[in-house]
């Protein structure tokens, strides 16, 4: 079932529910029954019938210990989400997955004008801890994976919505609930799908003028560059950076150790897939705004 058909499920005290239990995330693991009793003015009849409903769903899951308890799953933050998302306008329609990755999953959505959309949820869980440890440390100190969604999904957007003020290379985004970010549709590939580029220098140029703006104007460096978060538009070969969560500030005392990875792996990717050849120092001094040009 769509998520969109699953949110037109529930009624008002169902989503009551699911606030509460999201409301309560940072308090507890498992909220239990008491406090949900407490809070929800239903009688405990119905109350039952609505968690077990919400359970068969997939929205809440029940504690396994002796205790009864309900926290809120993905999917029911998803649809939190995406009611807020309705409600503020963002989006006027929401379709189905057209992409899911170790981190997130991302839909295709339309604006109240029919305009194309993405929705990212982002989805951080043990499948990605290795790698959540290593890149995204402003997380590391929050065991609770919905909330740890929660700030990558307030990271992303703080950038999307800054950052295409001065490139068009990154997408842009539209809004932000909870673990969701609403950003422009790209018609594109994956860089690491893209087997040939008509002009594969512009490319690259391209995604050194992102870097560059983030690096100049935002003071920020994105520190995870790979051929896995850059996206090539089909029709103009114009690529978008994407993922931003990880970044990191120039108050960071390795931000330049990072920078340079990140230009360096990119460099390498360009030279051994399409025969690109670019100086790193040059390129370095370019995107930290030293020169202007990049010259190969």
């Amino acid at each position: 079932m769509l998520l969109a058909e699953i949110y037109k499920e529930l009624d008002y005290i169902d989503k009551k529910i699911l606030l509460l239990l999201d409301k309560l995330l940072i308090r507890y693991e498992y909220v239990p029954l008491s406090v949900i009793e407490g809070s929800i003015n239903v009688p405990p009849r119905e109350l039952a019938l609505r968690l077990g409903r919400l359970s068969e769903m997939k929205l809440i899951k029940r504690s396994l210990t002796s205790r009864t308890g309900y926290r809120l799953t993905f999917l029911g933050l998803d649809c939190l989400a995406l009611g807020d998302l309705v409600r503020d306008g963002v989006i006027a329609y929401l379709g189905s997955s057209i992409g899911t990755g170790k981190e997130s999953e991302v839909y295709i959505a339309k604006s109240s004008k029919g305009a194309p959309l993405a929705v990212k949820f982002y989805r951080i869980g043990k499948a990605s801890f290795q790698k959540v440890s290593r890149v995204r440390q402003y997380l590391t100190n929050e065991r609770c994976w919905l909330i740890r969604s929660k700030l990558a999904a307030e990271r992303e957007y703080s950038v999307l919505s800054e950052l295409p003020r001065y490139t068009e290379n990154v997408p842009r985004a539209y809004g932000w609930s909870r673990h969701a970010v609403v950003m422009s549709y790209i018609n594109g590939v994956e860089l690491y799908r893209c087997r040939e580029l008509r002009k594969p220098t512009e490319v690259l140029y391209g995604i050194f003028n992102a870097l560059r703006a983030a690096f100049i104007h935002l003071g920020i460096v994105h520190s995870d560059l790979s051929e896995y978060n850059v996206v090539v538009s089909i029709e103009d070969e114009v690529p978008y950076i994407i993922d931003w969560p990880q970044y990191v500030h120039r108050d960071n005392p390795l931000h330049l150790e990072y920078l340079k990875r990140d230009v360096l792996y990119v460099i390498k990717f360009f030279k051994r897939r399409y025969g690109v050849s670019i100086d790193v120092s040059k390129a370095l001094r370019f995107v930290k705004g030293e020169v202007n040009e990049v010259i190969g």
